[in-house]
């Protein structure tokens, strides 16, 4: 099969406090438009509630483990899509250099990488500075905006439906859910986004951005970013893209990699473990 014409194995990294079966009907709808495979990364809410004790090392280590475990089953690379914070957790497994003695370095495993109203900075004005911040400062230290291009190709998608709104009687368990969301990322003054996520932070400099103009943050309720009519706004992009990083690598008609590119390999495929000597010593990250 050539290149521009290869489907890919797609795999999700959920948002904050998701699970993965909010993202069953995205996988439907994915397979539905020609995806090979799509699987759910086991994010949990417990991984995502202790994040604030243990900070995102573990979460970057289960992230990558599903992003490794589907390459092993795909003769070719992931496309890998990440929604809200499931987009930082994506990085962090794609970096090449550890977060609190974590790493993952699964860059190579991933032909492209879609981010759904992912926050790739925080504003100043937030009043916890949680993990991420420290998440997204080490990003920008050691795997900047499209850090692993051309190889990787990199596509944000944003929304521009209204403001976060912060004042207010709160009525329903949704509107509280968005209160709390929005103490966790702030927001820009002045700038229209998906209800949470303003498209100006939804945009990793450097990626090709699509911004849609009707579309709310979070798994519940409509229209969010992968309702049926939403997309097909973003996928044939993100499909063309991945299927571009493929004739990057060049990749052969059977979708094996090119002599060039399989020489740039510098690692075992199936490691992923805490570094030597960090804490906590010792902890196998193999996939299971």
């Amino acid at each position: 099969m050539a290149a521009d014409t290869a489907v890919p194995h797609v795999v999700i990294l959920g948002g904050f406090l998701t699970e993965p079966l909010n993202y069953r009907p995205m996988r439907r709808r994915l397979l539905a438009r020609g995806a090979e495979r799509v699987s759910i990364a086991p994010l949990h809410l417990p991984d995502w509630a202790v994040m604030g004790m243990v900070g995102m090392g573990p979460l970057l280590l289960r992230g990558g483990r599903a992003i490794r475990v589907a390459r092993r089953a795909s003769p070719l690379p992931l496309l890998v899509i990440g929604h809200s914070m499931g987009g930082i957790v994506a990085r962090l497994a794609m970096a090449r250099q550890p977060l609190d003695g974590r790493l993952a370095g699964v860059a190579d495993d991933v032909a492209c990488l879609v981010t759904l109203g992912t926050p790739h900075r925080f504003e100043p004005d937030i009043p916890w500075r949680h993990p991420g911040v420290r998440a997204l400062a080490h990003l920008e230290r050691v795997a900047p905006g499209t850090a692993f291009a051309p190889a990787t190709v990199y596509l944000t998608v944003g929304s521009t439906l209204g403001h976060p709104v912060r004042l207010g009687p709160i009525r329903s368990l949704p509107q509280l859910l968005n209160r709390v969301l929005l103490a966790f990322v702030g927001a820009t003054p002045g700038v229209r986004g998906d209800g949470l996520i303003g498209n100006d932070v939804a945009q990793l400099p450097g990626a090709d951005h699509i911004e849609l103009s009707d579309v709310r943050h979070g798994t519940v309720g409509a229209p969010w970013y992968a309702d049926d009519d939403v997309i097909d706004r973003w996928w044939p992009t993100a499909l063309m893209m991945w299927r571009k990083a493929l004739l990057a690598r060049g990749l052969d008609s059977a979708g094996r990699p090119g002599t060039a590119w399989a020489a740039s390999l510098s690692r075992p495929w199936d490691v992923i473990s805490p570094v030597a000597g960090s804490s906590p010593a010792g902890r196998s990250g193999r996939p299971r």
